[in-house]
């Protein structure tokens, strides 16, 4: 829709279905029991002559929705803008039990269980449910040829004239989050016992109304499956050794891939640059940029390993993904 004064704006909706996508299954992983996996007989695995059979296999699958409304503005009076709202889902099974980015082919930490690929459906962690950005370039209007100053000297004009204003936003809300826990095999299966991490038992929500650095996370919400009472940074390790834990209980940790929503990120960009003229076919391009000029601090994840003392506590910030700190640059350069 053109709105007039250079301006365009347009609402679209994206959709996008994805299927044969690679996820990371164990081929040789036993069936859910009650039983140690270390003193079930070789018969129960599919291929008894082998032990682990790491896999990367087609057969996931993906869905991703948004709603996006962007507002466009050319080139006039100096200015030239362009701002993009986002709201977003994007679902996916191939994520795998510890998430940290888009899927790759071992997934995250590569698929918890062969049997339910469907365990491991949910938000995927990358994809941020609002995303806001904005870029603009604004020429001041102060110095010959603009609005002010336009008849100025040449020597102040070289001083306070012609230049130029570059910034970029971006304001996001957090990754998803997927609680777990490592060491103990709930299932039975031996998924826990060869090293993949493994989901606990969700007891409440998890996400907290007004979450800090110190508790992102709430610790009540997640327990080790079937251990009475076991607490928040306690090993987890049900079904790991017969001589010493507690039996499987043949299935898998209830608590799901992406049901924490981590910190978001705020980061606003500026820059000024300047050309000064030579010669006719010679100039001199000055320029200052600074990220994250307000030098906010955008948190990084917290720990989601229910079997550390330090769960759901954020220890540092967050170092990409528009995130940093503070840095700027300035530099000139010659044209001809």
């Amino acid at each position: 829709r053109d709105l007039g004064w250079a301006t365009g704006l347009r609402v679209s909706y994206i959709g996008m279905r994805t299927k044969s996508l690679v996820w990371s299954p164990d081929y040789n992983q036993s069936y859910y029991s009650t039983e140690f996996f270390q003193s079930q007989p070789l018969s129960r695995r599919p291929f008894p002559n082998w032990g682990t059979v790491n896999t990367r296999t087609t057969g996931a699958s993906a869905t991703y929705n948004a709603a996006q409304v962007e507002l466009k503005h050319t080139m006039k009076d100096g200015l030239l803008l362009n701002t993009t709202y986002t709201y977003a889902s994007s679902l996916a099974d191939n994520q795998g039990p510890t998430p940290g980015g888009f899927a790759g082919e071992t997934s995250g930490g590569r698929s918890m269980d062969y049997y339910n690929r469907a365990a491991e459906y949910g938000p995927v962690y990358a994809t941020r449910r609002h995303r806001w950005m904005t870029t603009a370039l604004y020429q001041l209007p102060v110095g010959k040829g603009r609005q002010f100053g336009t008849n100025m000297n040449p020597f102040l004009d070289a001083v306070v004239g012609g230049w130029q204003l570059m910034s970029s936003l971006i304001v996001q809300s957090g990754p998803y989050l997927t609680p777990r826990f490592s060491g103990g095999d709930p299932s039975g299966t031996g998924s826990g016992i060869i090293g993949r991490a493994q989901h606990p038992d969700r007891v409440k929500n998890g996400n907290l109304e007004n979450p800090t650095r110190d508790m992102w996370a709430d610790p009540t919400a997640f327990v080790c499956p079937a251990t009475p009472g076991w607490t928040i940074g306690q090993p987890c390790t049900i079904g790991q050794s017969p001589a010493r834990d507690l039996a499987p209980i043949g299935r898998f940790g209830n608590s799901g891939v992406g049901i924490v929503t981590g910190p978001g990120t705020f980061n606003l960009s500026a820059g000024l640059s300047k050309v000064f003229s030579v010669t006719e076919r010679v100039k001199i391009k000055l320029e200052g940029t600074f990220t994250n000029v307000t030098n906010h601090v955008n948190l990084a994840d917290p720990n989601m390993s229910i079997d550390s003392n330090s769960f759901g506590r954020i220890t540092q910030a967050r170092p990409a993904d528009f995130g940093g700190s503070r840095t700027g640059q300035v530099g000139a350069r010659i044209q001809f």
